[in-house]
């Protein structure tokens, strides 16, 4: 990944550039975007454990001045103003649980704005990525948000994309993060960039971090033991138009390969058609639903991506599976 600059790692008791982080935590934020993000940084900062802010350095910020609580209920106290931005290279914002994103926060979209003017590099953690498009920070408009959040983010972002299987997204200087591992993975390319891969590496060490997943993308809710990055991709695009299934030859085109090659891969690495895994994803969604909510037969079925209650008997016999109205009356 290549950076707006490339440091030089010195000897920790004579090195006096450092990389600066300002950290805007706002009100409901998550608590481990906030500290797989920093702890990185914190680890590549110094030698062994002592925690020293040398090889780079880092504030935390809010808006008020005031403590913010997370989502988790733990609340953090301000280290700097909110001016103390305007000394660092880095602008990162860690939002949390989605009701507490407010369109229009002029204040905070402000000062996204005056980061990109002096050419700052703007990080939008979690749901903050939301502020970071809306201050129209993206070139490629494309964002990187948790699958959790994808129609969300859409609704409200007309002619944008959401980025769901990546960890991280870059767009020119900017990045967006949908937070959990992908906040640690952003966190250690920038080291890696910025600093050194030798602390990179150390840092994700201590963190017992994965250091392949700084390239990887999010995982997929199921068939996580998949090793092909086409499978999971496959299966990422499934899980999100499961009620309204796309074509095998559409999914394929995504994935920019062909239907044969597609089916090919699928039996290599699984011993099934993609068509099969598909089917398995709806039955399991239709299960959680029958199992978990009062929607009728017919409403679970159209949810679940079936046309009718016949075609889901169908599918569920395939998989070995009860009838449906078994799960529903089993409740």
């Amino acid at each position: 990944m290549a950076m707006e600059k490339n440091r030089t790692v010195l000897n920790t008791e004579t090195e006096t550039q450092r990389l600066t982080l300002g950290i805007v935590v706002l009100p409901g934020f998550t608590l481990s975007a906030l500290s797989l993000f920093l702890d990185p940084f914190r680890l590549a900062a110094d030698d062994k454990d002592k925690s020293r802010q040398i090889r780079c350095g880092w504030k935390i910020c809010t808006l008020t001045g005031l403590p913010v609580e997370s989502s988790s209920g733990m609340a953090v106290e301000p280290t700097a103003p909110i001016g103390a931005l305007d000394d660092c290279d880095y602008i990162v914002v860690v939002g949390g649980v989605l009701p507490h994103y407010r369109p229009g926060q002029n204040t905070l979209i402000e000062v996204l704005k005056r980061a990109d003017r002096q050419k700052k590099n703007v990080i939008g953690l979690c749901t903050a990525a939301f502020i970071v498009a809306e201050a129209g920070l993206l070139e490629d408009r494309n964002c990187c948000v948790n699958w959790f959040h994808k129609d969300d983010f859409l609704q409200l972002f007309d002619g944008f994309t959401a980025d769901t299987t990546s960890l991280f997204h870059r767009s020119g200087r900017h990045f967006t993060c949908a937070g959990g591992l992908g906040a640690a993975s952003l966190a250690l390319s920038i080291i890696q960039a910025e600093i050194s891969e030798e602390l990179a590496r150390k840092s994700a060490s201590i963190l017992m971090f994965p250091y392949e997943l700084l390239t990887s993308e999010q995982p997929a809710l199921s068939f996580n033991g998949v090793r092909s990055p086409m499978i999971r991709k496959a299966i990422r695009i499934f899980e999100e138009t499961l009620e309204d299934p796309l074509a095998m030859a559409e999914v394929a085109r995504r994935l920019g390969i062909s239907t044969r090659q597609m089916e090919r891969g699928f039996r290599l690495g699984l011993g099934k058609t993609a068509f099969q895994v598909r089917e398995e994803l709806r039955v399991q969604r239709a299960k959680e639903l029958l199992m978990s909510g009062n929607a009728s037969l017919l409403e679970v079925a159209v949810a679940s991506g079936f046309t009718d209650t016949r075609s889901m008997n169908r599918s569920f016999l395939r998989q070995s599976q009860s009838l449906p109205r078994t799960y529903k009356n089993s409740r």
